[in-house]
């Protein structure tokens, strides 16, 4: 199929059955047939244009993605079940093409937003739209959607699995009209602000040199990308998109040691129960940290001795 998509386009082009068997496959557990599902398809969209992606009236479609309406939305979802996988199922191969479909699916969704959607009448997740805070309602809006789900993704901790997000972040700032991104700065700057501000509590913690370096390294895409947003939108709507960032997150800190403080004179059990959590999370935090530091002087760790094992 992939050999096919590339020498005969024309002939792979018209078969929708197999172009929906396609967008199954991206999350198909095997990694080969994630794989090559995730290259036979950037293969057609990057041959498409997403500004000329709906024909005129008399004409035929060029795509499966117009012949099969919400196909756009499935591709989209399915690309991000995939940069949402655990690190050590990240694959560097699947996650680049990740990137560079949802670079283009991101222009097109902006361009032709319909295309995401079944039918008016048909029951689908709701996608959030522009005015939701504020009361309104503008119909749905995908590319919402989709700055959302992927701000959310970067919020779970995991190196590999912020690095993949953080990255296709840059794409969209580098590839992208900045009338698409202004509207969701705040969500693609919340993440690299949170990843930033544990790196830094992390560095205050420890007194390793080695632990320091570690901490440098997985602070520079994060501040490269806030760069280039920055460049890419302008130095005010960025500070101002920062400000609001670092304030709710100061909001929902203090809201939490609130809650905390009034949950200790209602129901001190409970509070109880939360502060022996806290304090067993702490240890094997502790003990993690101590793991890491071994593993970094080289250290290997205890063997058992031979008459504990009669024991």
């Amino acid at each position: 199929l992939e050999k096919i998509s590339i020498h005969f386009p024309s002939t792979m082009a018209p078969k929708n059955e197999l172009w929906i068997a396609v967008v199954k496959c991206l999350i198909h557990p095997h990694a080969w047939v994630k794989l090559t599902s995730s290259r036979i398809l950037n293969i057609h969209i990057t041959n498409l244009s997403p500004k000329a992606l709906v024909p005129p009236e008399k004409g035929s479609p060029k795509s499966f993605l117009v012949a099969v309406p919400g196909s756009l939305y499935e591709i989209a979802r399915n690309l991000c079940f995939q940069l949402n996988a655990e690190d050590s199922e990240q694959a560097e191969t699947v996650t680049l093409l990740a990137i560079k479909s949802l670079t283009w699916i991101i222009d097109a969704m902006n361009d032709h937003p319909e295309l995401c959607f079944k039918n008016d009448n048909e029951d689908m997740e709701r996608l959030p739209t522009r005015d939701e805070e504020n009361g309104g309602d503008s119909g749905r809006d995908p590319v919402l959607w989709l700055m959302k789900r992927l701000s959310n993704i970067a919020k779970a901790r995991g190196y590999r699995r912020r690095e993949a997000i953080f990255k296709c972040f840059a794409a969209f700032a580098s590839c992208c009209d900045p009338s698409i991104i202004l509207p969701h700065l705040e969500l693609m700057i919340e993440p690299l602000n949170r990843t930033l501000t544990e790196i830094s509590s992390k560095a205050e913690q420890s007194s390793s040199r080695r632990r320091s370096q570690v901490d440098a390294d997985e602070s520079e895409l994060p501040k490269e990308v806030m760069q280039l947003l920055e460049e890419k939108c302008g130095t005010e709507a960025f500070l101002n998109a920062l400000a609001a960032v670092k304030s709710k997150a100061r909001e929902k800190r203090d809201k939490r040691k609130q809650d905390a403080a009034a949950e200790a004179v209602h129901n001190p059990q409970a509070a109880a129960q939360r502060k022996i959590r806290k304090q067993e999370h702490e240890k094997r935090r502790k003990k993690r940290r101590v793991e890491e530091q071994r593993a970094m002087r080289g250290a290997y760790a205890k063997k058992q001795r031979y008459h504990d094992t009669l024991l």
